[in-house]
Order: C-alpha cells, then sequence, then structure tokens
C-alpha cells in the first residue's frame, strides 16, 4: 500500500467517525426510549426512588395516568401491543440477546401495550401506533421467555413491582439517522421470569425489530425505580 492510499484511508476513517460522533450527539426536544434500566448496572441508570406508580389499572383496557411531576389525572384507553425481537431495554437478563428473527421457545421478546387519550375505532392496525389518536401516550412494557407450551390467550402486562418509570418516547426502528420520536410515558415492569408462549406471539402478524438503545444527552434525568 502506498503512502498516498494510507493517508487517504485514514482521512475517510476520521471522516466516518466524525459523522458517527456528530450522528450519536443530536439531541431532541423529547427524550428517547429505548434506555438501559439494569437494576445491577455500576454506576445505576436510575436518577430516584419512588413508592407510588403513575399508572393505576382501571379496567383490562384502561388505566389512570398521574404524571410523577405533577398534574392533573388522565384517563387513557389501550390503543395498540406489539413485540419486540430482539428486547429494546437492557435490564440484565441472561438471554437478551438471539440471533433469531423469529420468535420460538428460549427467546426473549419484549411486550409493548399502549395507552391513549383518545383512540381512533375506524379499522387502524392495533399492532402499530396507528389507533393511538391524541395523547398523553403511555407504554408498559415487559420483557418475556417464550415458551413452547401455554395459553393462547392475549397478552396482559404483569402487575406488581420493581418498575422502571421514566419520561421517553416511541420506540421501533428509526427512519433516519438519530431520529427524534414522539412523546411517550413508560412503565415497565422489570423481572427476567416472565414468560409468554408460542401461541400467544401467534396472535401478532409479525415481530418487531428493535431500536438502538438511547443515551446520553437523548434520555431523559428521570428514571425512577418504583418499588416498595
Amino acid at each position: 500500500m502506498s503512502i498516498r492510499s494510507m493517508r487517504l484511508g485514514a482521512t475517510l476513517l476520521v471522516f466516518a467517525l466524525s459523522a458517527r460522533g456528530s450522528e450519536d450527539a443530536v439531541t431532541c426536544s423529547i427524550p428517547q426510549s429505548p434506555r438501559k434500566i439494569d437494576l445491577q448496572a455500576h454506576p445505576s441508570p436510575f436518577d430516584g426512588v419512588a413508592h407510588t406508580s403513575v399508572v393505576k389499572v382501571l379496567t383490562p383496557d384502561s388505566i389512570e395516568y398521574t404524571p410523577r411531576a405533577g398534574g392533573p389525572a388522565s384517563t387513557l384507553y389501550r390503543c395498540g401491543q406489539h413485540y419486540h425481537l430482539p428486547i429494546e431495554s437492557p435490564q440484565g437478563c441472561t438471554d437478551e440477546i438471539t440471533p433469531s428473527p423469529e420468535p420460538k421457545a428460549g427467546n426473549r421478546v419484549e411486550v409493548h401495550t399502549v395507552y391513549a387519550f383518545k383512540v381512533r375505532t375506524d379499522g387502524c392496525d392495533r399492532e402499530t401506533l396507528g389507533c393511538c389518536e391524541a395523547g398523553p401516550f403511555l407504554v408498559r412494557a415487559f420483557s418475556a421467555r417464550v415458551t413452547a407450551k401455554g395459553t393462547d390467550e392475549p397478552i396482559v402486562p404483569p402487575a406488581g413491582l420493581p418498575l422502571a418509570e421514566w419520561s421517553g418516547s416511541t420506540t421501533g426502528p428509526d427512519k433516519e439517522p438519530a431520529q427524534c420520536k414522539p412523546a411517550a410515558q413508560w412503565s415497565f415492569r422489570l423481572g427476567c421470569d416472565f414468560a409468554v408462549s408460542e401461541a400467544q406471539l401467534r396472535h401478532f402478524k409479525h415481530a418487531d425489530p428493535a431500536r438502538p438503545v438511547q443515551e446520553g444527552p437523548r434520555v431523559s434525568k428521570d428514571l425512577t425505580l418504583v418499588t416498595k
């Protein structure tokens, strides 16, 4: 390789790293999701601790959302549900990384149940956010191991504590580098022992791909561990 070629290669490498750095540095007016929520991580990603969730379940299809920062409570209604493979929000479970693009026994998926203040009922696709018409929007999420056997009943978000709750955004693959997605509140049930069956996942048309973990100035400073 000639000295000229080496210099050209070095220049291209510096340009590529600079472009990647500028992409990572892009901030949004709305904090983004997903994010790391590992209880065992050092330093901890959590900004605070609380003993009350922002979510109160009213019926199987409705919740009451009370902003942690203050303000009136809102009744939100279920407007969609989908799942991601691989998972989006790492919490330290041993099987979070999976090479399989299709759900099968032993894989780990992340289930999102979405709620909105106003819901469309005109035949929109409830595996997308198309039925979620007006906010505030809130996502109740959890990750689960896929089992070969089990019920085929609809997936219900697990109750209980601990929870990771934060202000963030919708997720899913970016349409452009470092995209800024719309606002959504999050209530994530922590735990590695939940399960969903292959039969339950067959109710969905497909798995949604994962969005990369958001970090630094792209995430909020209100990640709260809700515990007893």
